[in-house]
């Protein structure tokens, strides 16, 4: 069934996580007994029905209409425990309050991870885990792209530096599929 939904992702060029990141995702759900996730970047819910498939509640994000669309249509083909939350907004703006999670999935615009990160953590559930995803982007040269691709990869730099650097979060890095990261909390 989800393979369907891989196949529409490829044809229409709508970005999804790709199958060797998933596979980090999803056995990082197993090995961290998680049950509740936050997912920032829905596209037509491929990963979050990924998600749903362990047994994970999901809510989930998503700002552009095209993709809510195909999002609603794919979870009410799919997600059959209705345990998946559509949230259609934009998540920089959000203003209603969330419950807590064992999992924050952040997948949405590259340039804007670290303040999907500072706004969502306090959201994460005491031993959960913040995994980003894309920030490799493509393994892309920053000396041989455009001046707005340039901008992206020198944020997603930044980004990666912020995690390195945060005091309250150990983070470790993963050269898998895109370039991928696990955050966890640190017990003081």
């Amino acid at each position: 069934m989800l393979n369907t939904l891989k196949s529409y992702a490829v044809e229409h060029k709508v970005p999804i996580i790709c199958d060797q990141g998933l596979e980090f995702l999803l056995n990082t759900i197993k090995e961290n007994h998680v049950k509740s996730v936050l997912e920032i970047g829905t596209a037509i819910g491929y990963s979050a029905l990924q998600m749903e498939s362990l047994g994970c509640y999901v809510d989930t994000f998503e700002r552009n209409k095209d993709m809510i669309n195909l999002a609603k249509k794919n979870f009410k083909l799919y997600d059959e425990n209705h345990r998946i939350r559509l949230i259609e907004s934009d998540a920089l703006t959000y203003q209603s309050d969330l419950k807590t999670y064992d999992l924050i999935f952040i997948d949405a615009a590259k340039a804007q991870y670290q303040k999907f990160f500072d706004i969502y953590e306090k959201y994460l559930n005491p031993g959960g885990v913040i995994v980003c995803d894309n920030l490799a982007f493509h393994h892309l040269d920053i000396n041989k792209v455009n001046r707005n691709t340039r901008q992206l990869l020198k944020k997603l730099e930044m980004f990666i530096t912020y995690l390195k650097n945060h005091d309250q979060y150990d983070t470790k890095f993963y050269d898998l599929g895109d370039g991928m990261s696990i955050s966890r909390k640190k017990i003081i």
